[in-house]
């Protein structure tokens, strides 16, 4: 596989560079980016010490087609091992006045909530670095898209033949949240055969009206996140996990945005119908809903204050006992994260020339279990190409939050991007 993607871009390079091919036909870009990440508490390990290289191959293939390949190549500078491929897209595009194809390997983005969306659905994410950007954390899945657009409709329909589990946190990492760090031993989790009883597909209807623009989804589909079946061990008189499964799910979503004078407001929900219907499973989640709202604002110095507030509501509760039991039980599908109730705020203030360099501040604040992450950052461009981050993360809150587990997890960390 390797061998094969590094034959297709030397030969693109070579395209390139060829008499007979025009520069508008073909495009090669892409971004060199080094990370490095250190713990601020003792005993100050590095956490993260990555090179990675983005490579982009942009071709029109006539008029009515093109393609598209985005590719990640990565190394961890603090070990041996060989430079690791992440081949995120490769489709192929055929378009019209009423209709346009695309059929490949592919990312899918639903919603317009600030980084956290509900109805976000289609792709799953490798969460064992949770601080990376969405965009990265994303694993493209093979998949069929088309938009057809109908009288001031467009109507996006999506089948996926592959599946694919998000990628968690190992249960010694010190990013686990999901697994119990005193459980050394789980069994692999059980996939579902590859056929088309388990193929999984979604509809989505936009349309703008005058300055918003709003959108109706639906998902029927695997959960990215296993669920763990448990049985009595009649010897020791203990359960255990069984097996690890993945179980069907539907979702049903909304989403708006827009502007009301110099005031974005947006809002993004989803109802996930889950196997437990009647909740009555303690194992399988009950269905759910998921919201957010939010807003922006930039002042006149160029000031940009972004509010947002999330909300789990777990439907079919019989008592209070049960929601407890209930809300331990992660979502498998839309935020992911264990968060009932939480606030996120974004403050970003724009310095010298351009938009190049800023100041920021990323606060997530779990309002139910009091937990926190704050996420400062500075954003420098000594010259064109080249962009600079610093930025530290801090962790805070009770023990029992997801963020309060990362309390000896605050970092800072330095990232350098050059672009091409």
């Amino acid at each position: 596989m390797k061998k094969l993607f590094f034959l297709i871009i030397s030969l693109s390079i070579v395209l390139l560079h060829s008499e007979d091919v025009s520069a508008q036909t073909w495009e090669l870009r892409g971004s060199l980016r080094s990370w490095i990440r250190g713990f601020t508490h003792s005993p100050n390990e590095i956490d993260l010490m990555e090179s990675r290289l983005k490579l982009e191959l942009i071709s029109g293939m006539g008029e009515n087609s093109a393609f598209f390949v985005r590719s990640f190549l990565s190394h961890d500078g603090r070990s041996d091992d060989e430079v690791k491929l992440d081949l995120k897209q490769a489709y192929i595009d055929y378009y019209c006045d009423w209709v346009t194809f695309r059929f490949g390997k592919q990312l899918m983005t639903w919603g317009k909530a600030d980084e956290i969306n509900p109805t976000d659905v289609l792709n799953p994410q490798d969460l064992a670095n949770i601080l990376e950007d969405k965009i990265i954390r994303k694993i493209g899945l093979f998949a069929l898209k088309a938009n057809w657009y109908i009288v001031g409709f467009d109507l996006e329909t999506i089948w996926k033949p592959q599946f694919e589990a998000m990628k968690l946190p190992q249960p010694g990492s010190k990013w686990n949240f999901l697994t119990k760090q005193e459980m050394s031993e789980m069994p692999s989790p059980t996939y579902p055969s590859d056929d088309l009883d388990n193929t999984e597909w979604g509809l989505r209807l936009s349309k703008t009206i005058s300055m918003f623009d709003f959108s109706m989804s639906f998902y029927d589909g695997l959960e990215s996140i296993y669920t763990p079946e448990m049985i009595y061990n009649m010897q020791t008189g203990t359960m255990r996990i069984n097996r690890l499964l993945f179980h069907r799910v539907r979702m049903l979503g909304a989403d708006f945005a827009g502007s009301v004078k110099s005031i974005g407001i947006w809002g993004e929900g989803a109802y996930f119908i889950t196997r437990d219907e009647d909740g009555i499973d303690p194992i399988i989640k009950n269905p759910h809903i998921q919201f957010v709202v939010g807003s922006d604002y930039t002042f006149h110095n160029g000031l940009k204050v972004n509010v947002q507030f999330l909300q789990e509501i777990i439907t079919k509760i019989a008592d209070d006992a049960e929601r407890d039991k209930e809300e331990k039980i992660t979502s498998k599908l839309g935020v992911g994260l264990p968060l009932q109730q939480a606030l996120t705020t974004r403050i970003a203030l724009p310095f010298g020339s351009g938009d190049a360099h800023s100041i920021e501040l990323f606060c997530i604040y779990d309002l139910k279990d009091e937990g926190y992450l704050a996420g400062p950052r500075i954003r420098y461009s000594p010259e064109d190409a080249v962009v600079i981050e610093v930025s530290a993360s801090i962790f805070n809150g009770k023990s029992s939050s997801m963020f309060g587990k990362f309390s000896e997890n605050d970092a800072v960390s330095i990232k350098c991007t050059y672009s091409f």
